[in-house]
């Protein structure tokens, strides 16, 4: 009986002294680039003339007293392939922090810079990219030591909310059968969406002794509100903004973009209120939206922000791996298409504009995938603290439903899953919308199954992660 006593005591030790040991920190530094370099997110070429708002990078480490990792959010369109190959080792270098502790997500603004040289931009524009890519690669370097040396004693809270009526379904079924993004806000032909988006918002807050309460807010849908030609943080940047002056006391806020492939800010028939945010544009993009939308999420999270449940903290977690996902090799259909577009017959092709401009591009799958290969390694990113928290890392533009997917399998409690982390892979559309058709399966690279697949690679590497820490 005596030992079994002790046997309890010694364990209940053992979690006080880890909790304790539990720390976070966090950082921030403005990366707005210079004007001159392309703004990617369109099909049209759109060069930075002015600021509507600074760009940053933020950056929370997070230590168990023996294993740190660092998640970083970035004002981005996306990062690709060749820009992490010299962040991540300049990271490592930096801080000491190994590959698969390193979380780097975009926001998904559309109205940042390009990330790395492109073929078909021009010498002086690939010189520009290439001195802002490598200036934002130190600066994430910078960073991460920043937020390691802020880190102080902390314990960990989280809270779910809803926030409604801010993120919608952007991809319709036509009357005449057919499958279409953004068909118009007032469109007579749209029959129904073609889903639901997910309006759940996650928060977790981390209450520093010494040092201002660190506050992580989740929540998915396009930034794409502002366009032209001016840098913005688009809403996630007015999120921040809102929630750190209306918490007050030095707060400070990273956010992190969710699944957000097929919803954005478009709500059909919107009512007279709501559309005097719209500008008269057919677009449908102002400041105003990017306002509303980041008032109603910082809103959202301010208003669960007193009352989120304490959870242990425990074992920091990492892990990065491949996958081989199958290639989306274009049909017969879909070449005749495109030498039916470069022989000037446009008009026989039975697509609807967006679908055509995906199909024609200078950088299309049909293009760049008609000799193949079969298949393309897809990272998949995890981070985990002790069994409670998880973060999901997916480096592509996910459907919403492979996002609940992954949270309601997981094994944590709070899985934060985000978009363009890691990587840049386009588009992952569900296996039931890639089978529907449409704009984003279109220009995907990866086939149609690839959205369970996904789901099955990123629910398994976060079963090995809660795996590892039940057993210590």
């Amino acid at each position: 009986m005596k030992a079994k006593v002790l046997l309890a005591a010694t364990v209940a030790f053992a979690g006080l002294v880890l909790n304790a040991e539990f720390k976070a920190g966090f950082s921030r530094v403005d990366v707005t680039p210079p004007l001159g370099i392309p703004i990617p997110g369109y099909f049209n070429m759109r060069i930075a003339d002015g600021v509507l708002d600074p760009l940053v990078i933020e950056c929370v480490a997070v230590s168990d007293g023996t294993n740190s990792a660092l998640i970083y959010s970035v004002d981005d369109v996306h990062l690709t392939n060749p820009f992490f190959e010299k962040a991540f080792p300049a990271i490592t270098a930096a801080t000491g922090i190994p590959r698969d502790r390193i979380f780097v997500h975009s926001t998904h603004t559309h109205t940042g810079a390009t990330d790395w040289p492109r073929e078909y931009y021009s010498e002086e524009q690939n010189r520009l990219v290439r001195l802002f890519a490598d200036i934002r690669i130190a600066k994430l370097a910078d960073i991460g030591c920043f937020a390691l040396d802020d880190m102080a004693p902390a314990t960990i809270s989280i809270a779910r909310t809803e926030c409604k009526d801010v993120s919608f379904i952007r991809r319709y079924r036509m009357k005449d059968g057919s499958v279409r993004t953004n068909p118009g806000l007032t469109n007579p032909n749209v029959d129904c969406p073609l889903g639901t988006p997910d309006e759940t918002l996650q928060l977790i807050r981390f209450k520093r002794t010494g040092a201002p309460d660190i506050a992580i807010i989740n929540f998915g849908t396009h930034p794409d509100t502002i366009g032209g030609t001016k840098y913005s943080a688009d809403w996630p940047g007015v999120v921040r903004a809102t929630f750190e002056n209306g918490i007050g006391g030095g707060v400070k806020c990273l956010f992190l973009n969710g699944a957000q492939g097929d919803v954005n800010h478009h709500k059909r028939f919107p009512s007279p209120a709501r559309a005097a945010l719209y500008p008269a544009r057919k677009e449908g993009r102002s400041k105003a939206i990017a306002e509303f939308m980041g008032h109603a999420v910082a809103g959202a999270a301010m208003s669960v922000w007193d009352i989120c449940e304490e959870v242990p903290a425990g074992t920091v977690r990492g892990e990065v791996k491949a996958y081989a996902m199958p290639a989306n090799v274009p049909t017969a259909d879909e070449i005749k298409w495109v030498e039916l577009y470069d022989a000037g017959r446009k008009d026989e092709i039975p697509l609807g504009a967006m679908e055509i401009k995906t199909l024609v591009g200078k950088g299309s799958r049909v293009r760049k995938l008609k000799d193949g290969p079969d298949h393309f390694d897809l990272l998949v990113s995890s981070v985990a603290i002790g069994e409670t928290i998880a973060f999901a890392g997916l480096p592509c533009e996910p459907f919403v439903d492979i996002g609940r997917d992954i949270k309601a399998q997981s094994p944590f409690r709070m899985t934060v899953v985000t978009c363009l982390t890691n990587g840049s892979e386009g588009y992952i559309p569900s296996t039931k919308a890639h089978h529907e058709g449409g704009y984003e399966g279109l220009s995907s690279r990866y086939a149609e199954h690839t959205g369970d697949k996904l789901v099955a690679a990123q629910v398994g590497q976060l079963k090995e992660l809660a795996k590892a820490n039940a057993a210590e």
